[in-house]
């Protein structure tokens, strides 16, 4: 008679375990797997970019000055260790450039031009890694392709980088989420001035640098993958 109650003993333990498993499989199943990369449309407002010119050469004493206006462009982001990525970024700002003659006269409207800046440069998060919501900390530098619409002037490529900051929120599935960016572009470019220095070995002749920076706020969807 002790067999039998053995038995269904055992049968009852056998289920009971059954049934306690199947959430623990079910967690495991159901586990997000670590997303390695990234990649994250964006649009936003471009504001600033302009220097002095000296009047030397055909362009007379004033200030070209690019206008204000919507940009757009793309992160492909790369997680490496912990909270840090590795970025590729690509801007583009289409506007028009204006020049203010020194001494007045009014601003004269010289055509379209459009900014584009591609950098490669990193982030680093701040907080838990696992948090939804994480602030973090940017930099990058690459190249800007300078494009006039004039028919005639070609573009210029110019060194360029920049640094900023935002914060990034992920949704409960760990696929999506939100991204914000405030961003500061920096390009050097000729200044139309020149300087002359000697030494030992003779006399040499070299343009000055203008720094053409500006400022950008963004916002985007972000898929992980």
């Amino acid at each position: 008679m002790r067999r039998p109650s053995f038995l269904i003993l055992l049968a009852g333990a056998g289920i009971a375990l059954g049934f306690s498993a199947a959430p623990v499989a079910a967690q495991l199943m159901e586990a997000p797997t670590p997303k390695r990369f990234e990649i994250t449309p964006f649009a936003g407002y471009q504001w600033g970019g302009s220097f002095d010119t000296q009047g030397s050469g055909a362009i007379p004493a004033g200030t070209l000055r690019l206008k204000d206006s919507f940009a757009w462009g793309a992160v492909l982001s790369f997680l490496t260790f912990g909270n840090s990525a590795v970025e590729l970024t690509y801007l583009r700002q289409d506007t028009d450039i204006e020049f203010d003659r020194a001494g007045g006269g009014g601003n004269t409207n010289l055509g379209g031009f459009s900014m584009n800046y591609i950098q490669i440069g990193g982030r680093q998060h701040f907080g838990r890694h696992d948090a939804p919501l994480r602030p973090f900390a940017s930099v990058s530098l690459g190249i800007n392709i300078l494009d006039p619409a004039a028919a005639g002037i070609g573009s210029a490529t110019r060194f360029s980088w920049n640094f900023g900051g935002g914060a990034q929120y992920m949704f409960a599935s760990g696929r999506a989420g939100l991204r914000t960016d405030l961003k500061f572009w920096m390009t050097p470019v000729p200044s139309g001035t020149y300087g002359t220095w000697c030494d030992f070995y003779g006399c040499f002749v070299a343009e000055g640098t203008a720094w053409v920076t500006q400022g950008q706020v963004s916002g985007g969807l972000v898929l992980a993958f």
